[in-house]
């Protein structure tokens, strides 16, 4: 079903999995479809199987604030099951997409169970609140460029260090929401990054070299990357 285990799923035997997939339900999302209207109540945890998936707050006039962008071994609503009360987000497809949704009941039957999947669940939140501070940080401290760069910068580390070629996963509109700025704005910052030896196509980016995005390298990221233990970069920051 999964090109890759996704975390929700990762360390659990093989009955633990197999119940929780038998008890709950695959479907196929066309784009558009929003299957979780902020002020809904949570049924469910949403895994993306394929597609793209995203979460949003929007308000009475029409305004969306991109809170996450989920691709396939992504998953969300897990904060939002446990806290109670109305969903504070929406959830909608992006593209067309294939989601496996895992009952509340099951979900939470299983934590009982399953210490694997509690501490799984709590991962997955954690890493949701750094995300959000990260978020928060670009937000507030980091110019257009610095958080476009940031962004290509994690996406270089997820495809590995010595790749040149790194796939945008997400539309460039979307891409410019999630970091707060308009389509326009995230357009120059892409002419930008030119100077620095980034070429921008349109669904992917290329890199001089492999250490093009070191500029806008931090402590977090350089935990991620290959080389965050040495001094290899010498133009990476925590080096």
């Amino acid at each position: 079903m999964f090109e890759d285990k996704p975390q929700i799923f990762e360390g659990l035997s093989e009955e633990s999995l197999e119940r929780i997939i038998a008890n709950s339900t695959l479907h196929g999302i066309d784009a558009g479809v929003i299957l979780v209207h902020q002020g809904d109540a949570p049924a469910s945890i949403y895994v993306t199987v394929r597609g793209a998936l995203r979460t949003y707050r929007s308000n009475s006039n029409g305004n969306e604030a991109t809170i996450r962008m989920l691709k396939p071994g992504d998953s969300c609503m897990e904060a939002v099951m446990f806290m109670g009360g109305p969903s504070p987000i929406n959830v909608e497809a992006v593209e067309n997409s294939v989601v496996l949704m895992i009952p509340e009941r099951v979900v939470k039957a299983q934590v009982l169970d399953d210490a694997q999947f509690a501490t799984n669940l709590l991962r997955i939140v954690a890493r949701h609140y750094k995300n959000t501070m990260h978020q928060v940080d670009g937000m507030n401290m980091k110019t257009p460029l610095q958080r476009v760069g940031y962004y290509f910068l994690l996406r270089h580390i997820e495809a590995g260090h010595d790749t040149l070629d790194v796939d945008l996963p997400f539309q460039k509109k979307l891409i410019a929401n999630y970091l707060g700025m308009t389509p326009e704005t995230f357009s120059r910052v892409l002419k930008q990054m030119r100077e620095y030896g980034i070429d921008v196509g349109s669904s992917r980016i290329r890199l001089r070299d492999a250490f093009t995005l070191c500029h806008f390298c931090d402590t977090d990221s350089a935990a991620l990357c290959p080389h965050g233990s040495d001094a290899v970069c010498s133009r990476c920051p925590p080096h």
